[in-house]
């Protein structure tokens, strides 16, 4: 079964990068198994490239071939890197065939290696706080189509209270989800390259939201996107951990099981503390809120958060300055060495 798109007009859109975006833990991994079964399109492992990479050399001139080798002798070692399964040599002459180094010419060429090892034409990639990044994106990549994941905050915050490298608070969540859409609706709700989609749509409807999805991006539906999911699609090259069972879990058939489970996950007084924090904006999209005013309990508790909060970014301070402890490296993305 397929469905055409009318979209599907020009070279150069049906070849325009695809970005898949929005909080952690909002079904950005289920998307890209989906997308990554397309027969057109390879969205690759998440590269961390505007949140890390960009910013941890931002010093560097790549334009010298010395702090060239620098910054690209640091990401090909990489176990980051080691994730994409491509060669190093490879793509580093993809991205000198583009002309003189440049981040852009960097990431296009190791995303188009990525793509073209798998022999697929299009490339896509999935950081999810690139959200962040969009300006940055779509200057670079004027052409390109974003697709923003939202999910339920209270669903969020019990799946990232449950992963090893995020926040143990949950206001720090909910507040994060609530300046997340923020940012989406003053800045790209009106962008035609930008589409919004809910994970709850996308498990209790799949084929339809694919079927739209695929419009937006000028791609032709195929049913292998619901089917075909596999590793052959969605690697776990040099996995271990956390992100087996994470990429595992993702390439399960579809279900909605998972609609729900916040609700025996976190305790009433977090979801209070996450509606008041999230309230009205929640209710917009469909997630009906218990309450926008939290009981006393809940106020307390969230109080608490915020004085342990400020202690920890305190600590972390002085034994930077003064321990001489190292700030967090690369290591929690896998940008250490291999």
């Amino acid at each position: 079964m397929s469905h055409s798109s009318d979209s599907h007009s020009t070279d150069s859109q049906s070849l325009a990068p695809i970005f898949i975006v929005g909080m952690p833990r909002s079904g950005t991994t289920l998307l890209t198994s989906m997308l990554s079964a397309h027969p057109r399109i390879a969205i690759a492992p998440e590269t961390h490239y505007f949140s890390y990479w960009l910013q941890e050399y931002k010093t560097l001139d790549l334009a010298s071939s010395k702090d060239f080798e620098l910054f690209w002798q640091a990401l090909s070692r990489s176990q980051r890197f080691s994730y994409f399964g491509i060669d190093a040599n490879k793509t580093r002459e993809r991205i000198l065939s583009k002309g003189p180094p440049s981040h852009q010419h960097i990431l296009s060429g190791w995303l188009e290696e990525y793509a073209n090892n798998i022999n697929k034409p299009r490339w896509g990639e999935k950081t999810p706080l690139h959200y962040q990044s969009l300006d940055h994106i779509l200057t670079w990549f004027p052409n390109a189509r974003v697709i923003w994941m939202l999910r339920d905050p209270r669903a969020v915050t019990a799946s990232l209270q449950k992963v090893p490298w995020a926040s143990n608070y949950i206001h720090i969540h909910a507040q994060q989800w609530q300046a997340s859409l923020t940012r989406f609706e003053q800045t790209w709700q009106k962008d035609a390259r930008v589409q919004l989609l809910r994970y709850e749509n996308l498990v209790q409807q799949p084929e339809t939201s694919l079927i739209a999805l695929c419009q937006f991006l000028g791609e032709t539906y195929r049913t292998d996107m619901l089917i075909a999911r596999s590793e052959t699609h969605t690697p776990l090259i040099n996995r271990q951990g956390w992100a087996v069972q994470h990429l595992e879990s993702a390439l399960q058939p579809i279900s909605a099981h998972a609609l729900n489970k916040w609700h025996h996950e976190l305790a009433s007084h977090q979801i209070e503390m996450i509606d008041s924090l999230t309230f009205p904006a929640a209710a917009k999209y469909g997630y009906t809120t218990h309450t926008s005013n939290p009981g006393p309990y809940a106020r307390f508790n969230l109080n608490l958060e915020k004085l342990q909060v400020k202690i920890d970014r305190k600590l972390s301070y002085w034994q930077t300055k003064w321990m001489k402890r190292p700030k967090q490296s690369g290591k929690h993305i896998g940008a250490a060495p291999e």
